[in-house]
């Protein structure tokens, strides 16, 4: 499905125009002959055959992401004559499937384009050109002489589409509408005499949503794409618009040609509707069926209703400030920090705030407090981890303007730094830049398929010379790390200390949050989240579930035996010599080579779950100052300080992240997004 606007809409535009688009051949160039130009495809076709198509019309409706491929490919059919109609201006969007759109046709015409680029194929061709699109009062005209109308016609515009094809049935003309879908494609045929459009897909009277819905089901009953579409937000009926592919718009065109010879010939069987037909090469599939009476029938109205609560669905309202969007023409500082604010941080708190000091000059405020909660051990490292990450963000984003980055902590204030942005000569972008949107945490269960020594490499490399990274791939290995994680969960679940950050960062009832982590996106089932968020809302019903009633137990099977499992790897990262104790200079620069690590993964298809729970619970056990409200809390933590030690290694302190990592089994899902960059900055003084 493309985007456009609807045709009935057009603005008025010239009178209809016929001609031929002969071409003067070039000096020394052979003048264009047709049956030398077209003679590949006899043997396939007679030569009586091949003549006919010369003498037969075509009419397209529409030249965007279907119909300039369908005009294309019946000119290399050797059609010689088309009605062409499109008022429509390729742009940017077009580019991944319009047969038209190349940079050197931005802003051009799509009639004129594909009108051009027909006639460079068959200079003999006659093309009548609609350039107000089709109309209401032009429709008679489209149709006349036509041999077969073909639909390219956007998936949003029915009004339209509805009266071609009534004209089209009254005036006894073959017609065909070829939706791309997901990676493939389905079609429908109505032939003279048989069943109408209306009479298929029973638009008539319905609101223009559920037009929409019957229009999809009718197309493709079968739903053969369904699995491939891996983000269902991205189809928006209400903004008219939906995702689409090369292949989808190519194959259409493919099957287009094969039964117009069918039609045009009178050759070969063509199954009209009711009968439809869908082609997924995904999936390796073709299904064909036949419901009489299409969308009248019981089961196809049981098919729409199931879909129309589906689209219902995923057309839920977004987090609020995630539409929010910076302007094309914002300060370039501004484009660098509206990028570097999706960096990681502890249970998406984002610690920081901007100030603007001058055009290329911001200062960060690190929101800090030592001991605030649990998880900021060893005087807030994670929080330190992740201004790393941030300041390797921003110099990643500002590469893309040609600006080279540089920070330093203020000495009366060690929680703000200042970064200075100018520029670079022959700075190159980084690589890793288009992912720092994308990269997330996957808390699910991962493929089983090993990382390749290139990308080990590669991972390794991305920590650099201070760093060793040790895999941890073995079966055997693999169920130590899970023990591990699986210990900290059922402690962290069954202490107030950690109850209190939970209640907090997890959010219930949506699939995206701007702040905290969706409770969607944490690992458990559907049943399970219902059951957190009674626990979580008091603490006596959390002590009581996961002490006493075994919550903690499910809960580290969801979240990390099944998971700790089902990975290419386990790993940790520590430091590869032995001074301590640390600066937090030191901490910041491991969060730079964090974030570049956690990147490099994503761009070669990989997602990581960290595992700092162990570590942290390793730290207090060893080092105290935290106290414990469960006497017992103490006794634990020192069990999983000795059994970090066996899988981390001797001196586990020196661990500066572990966590597991694969590829996904899903490359969408619940997650967290981050706060728009307008709630990030602070007022100067």
């Amino acid at each position: 499905m493309a985007r456009r606007t609807a045709t009935c809409n057009a603005p008025s535009s010239p009178p209809v125009q016929r001609e031929r688009t002969a071409l003067p051949s070039a000096s020394g160039a052979p003048a264009f002959d047709y049956g030398a130009a077209f003679s590949r495809t006899l043997g396939w076709l007679t030569e009586w055959e091949q003549q006919m198509l010369r003498d037969r019309t075509v009419a397209i409706a529409g030249l965007g992401g279907v119909g300039g491929a369908h005009a294309l490919t019946l000119a290399r059919l050797g059609i010689g004559r088309f009605h062409l109609a499109d008022f429509d201006r390729f742009d940017l969007a077009n580019m991944n499937r319009q047969a038209g759109a190349f940079m050197s046709t931005l802003g051009r015409d799509k009639l004129s384009v594909v009108a051009g680029m027909v006639g460079e194929i068959n200079p003999e061709a006659r093309i009548t050109r609609f350039a107000e699109g089709v109309r209401d009062d032009n429709l008679d005209s489209f149709l006349d002489g036509v041999d077969l109308l073909v639909d390219g016609l956007d998936f949003f515009v029915l009004d339209v589409r509805r009266a071609l094809f009534a004209k089209a049935h009254k005036r006894g003309i073959p017609a065909i509408t070829l939706a791309p879908l997901g990676h493939g494609v389905g079609w429908l045929s109505f032939l003279p005499g048989g069943m109408s459009f209306e009479e298929y897909f029973r638009l008539e009277g319905e609101p223009v949503e559920r037009q929409y819905v019957k229009f999809m089901v009718g197309l493709a009953p079968k739903g053969l794409h369904r699995r491939a579409l891996v983000d269902p937000g991205r189809v928006d009926f209400a903004a008219k618009a939906g995702p689409s592919t090369p292949m989808a718009c190519q194959m259409a065109s493919a099957i287009l040609g094969t039964e117009a010879v069918k039609i045009l010939l009178r050759r070969g069987r063509v199954e009209p509707a009711p009968v439809f037909h869908q082609f997924d090469p995904y999936r390796g599939l073709y299904r064909k069926g036949r419901h009489r009476g299409g969308n009248a029938h019981p089961l196809r109205r049981l098919q729409i209703a199931v879909a129309a609560r589906w689209i219902a669905r995923i057309a839920r309202p977004r987090p609020a400030g995630e539409e929010e969007r910076l302007s094309p023409d914002a300060p370039v500082l501004d484009r660098i920090l509206d990028i570097a604010r999706w960096a990681p941080s502890g249970d998406n708190d984002q610690p920081w705030r901007f100030e603007r000091i001058g055009p290329l000059h911001v200062r960060v405020h690190v929101q800090h407090e030592a001991g605030a909660n649990v998880y900021e051990y060893a005087d807030g490292r994670p929080v330190w981890l992740a201004v790393g990450a941030l300041l390797e963000t921003m110099r990643i984003a500002a590469a893309d303007h040609g600006l080279q980055c540089r920070w330093q902590a203020l000495t009366q204030d060690r929680n703000c730094i200042d970064v200075v942005f100018s520029p670079a000569q022959g700075l190159e972008p980084d690589p890793l830049a288009p992912f720092i949107t994308i990269r997330s945490v996957d808390r699910t269960a991962y493929r089983r398929w090993p990382l390749g020594e290139a990308e080990k490499r590669a991972l390794a490399a991305a920590w650099g010379p201070e760093f060793d990274i040790c895999w941890h791939t073995a079966p055997a290995e693999r169920w130590m790390a899970t023990r591990l994680n699986m210990a900290a969960t059922r402690l962290r679940l069954a202490i107030r200390e950690c109850h209190r950050v939970h209640e907090r960062v997890i959010r219930f009832g949506s699939e995206q949050t701007s702040e905290g982590i969706p409770a969607a996106a944490v690992g458990l089932d559907p049943l399970t989240v219902r059951l957190m968020r009674w626990a979580n809302a008091r603490w006596w019903r959390t002590r009581l579930l996961n002490r006493y009633l075994g919550g903690g137990a499910l809960a580290a099977l969801q979240l990390d035996l099944l998971p700790g499992l089902s990975c290419a790897a386990h790993l940790t990262v520590r430091w590869r010599d032995g001074r301590r104790p640390r600066r937090i200079a030191d901490w910041i620069a491991a969060g730079q080579r964090l974030q570049r690590f956690w990147l490099t993964a994503t761009r070669h298809g990989l997602t990581v779950q960290p595992s700092f729970a162990p570590i942290i619970f390793a730290h207090h056990a060893r080092h105290g100052g935290q106290c414990w409200e469960w006497h017992r809390t103490q006794e634990k933590a020192e069990r999983i300080a000795n059994l970090a030690d066996r899988v981390h290694g001797p001196a586990s302190e020196e661990t500066v992240f572990a966590g597991r990592i694969g590829t996904p089994r899903r490359r969408i899902g619940p997650r967290s997004t981050r706060l728009p960059l307008a709630r990030l900055w602070l007022e100067r003084g």
